[in-house]
């Protein structure tokens, strides 16, 4: 029989801060750059909310209907089962996102920003599409933890658990999760904050090098390229997720991809043309 993990009788007001924190964190920064971008580039805001409808497309469309078939059709979901094989569950979250997201921005910048195909415009575009990504896995997250906390502390850990109505191991599986929620320390709230804003600048770049495979054909390498960095950035959070890598090592490898890409696509960025074409001079040091 499961047994129930110990918890506190109420979450802490340190906890709950570091909720509000990283919720408002990642859903203020977006919207921060958007209008800084906006006045500095004079890009379309079109191109920032494009982005975000590719985001919701591919990411939670297109991914849910893969991994209806993959994980349903073809009977893959005890191979890939996050209690019996957790490492090759977080690899094939990470290819998964990395293949339908970058495809999502290759899709988006190809066909949808004909009317504006200039690298500020992309700019906003990958701006659009991590934003979408920090507001669902960063704000509305820890949000909705946040309201459940303030449940929890109006009604108390007993009352709450009644007001749900369920017995047996269902209530057991609700108290365990509460448990580990609970002691959840506010230091790794604010380190998940900065991991979302790290992965924010990463989605930036990698649209940078999708636009680039678009719009020059001497560069189409940039878009599998764009899925490689991609997956490799997003490994560590996900064997974080399933416990097998501890958050410390997640954010250093995350961050140093993240920080390594950034700056090499910012370099980038000032050398390509709006139409991202690249001048000659500039060519052959990027191939």
């Amino acid at each position: 029989m499961t047994k129930i993990v110990l918890m506190a009788d109420a979450f802490s007001k340190n906890s709950m801060m570091g909720m509000v924190i990283v919720a408002l964190t990642c859903m203020g920064i977006p919207f921060i750059l958007l209008a800084y971008m906006k006045t500095k580039t004079g890009a379309s805001i079109t191109s920032f909310l494009k982005g975000m409808l590719f985001y919701a497309l591919f990411s939670f469309g297109l991914s849910g209907l893969l991994n209806i078939l993959l994980l349903g059709g073809l009977s893959l979901s005890s191979f890939l089962n996050r209690s019996i094989h957790p490492v090759y569950y977080a690899l094939y979250g990470a290819i998964l996102s990395g293949v339908v997201e970058e495809a999502g921005k290759y899709v988006g910048l190809k066909y949808m920003m004909k009317k504006t195909p200039t690298k500020q415009n992309a700019l906003l575009f990958g701006l659009g599409h991590g934003g979408f990504e920090a507001l669902a896995y960063g704000s509305s997250l820890f949000m909705g933890n946040f309201v459940l906390a303030l449940m929890v502390n109006s009604l108390g850990v007993d009352e709450y658990f009644k007001k749900l109505d369920i017995t047996g191991d269902k209530l057991i599986e609700q108290k365990n999760n509460l448990a580990i929620l609970m002691a959840i320390p506010t230091s790794e709230y604010v380190a998940y904050g900065f991991e979302r804003i790290l992965c924010l600048a990463l989605q930036i770049s990698l649209t940078i090098l999708v636009f680039m495979a678009v719009n020059n054909e001497k560069l189409k390498s940039m878009l599998p390229i764009a899925i490689l960095l991609h997956i490799i950035a997003y490994i560590p959070s996900y064997l974080n997720n399933v416990e097998i890598l501890n958050l410390t090592f997640n954010l250093l490898i995350t961050g140093g991809i993240c920080v390594i890409v950034s700056a090499y696509v910012y370099r980038i960025y000032h050398q390509i043309r709006d139409d991202g074409t690249i001048p000659s001079k500039s060519s052959s040091k990027i191939s």
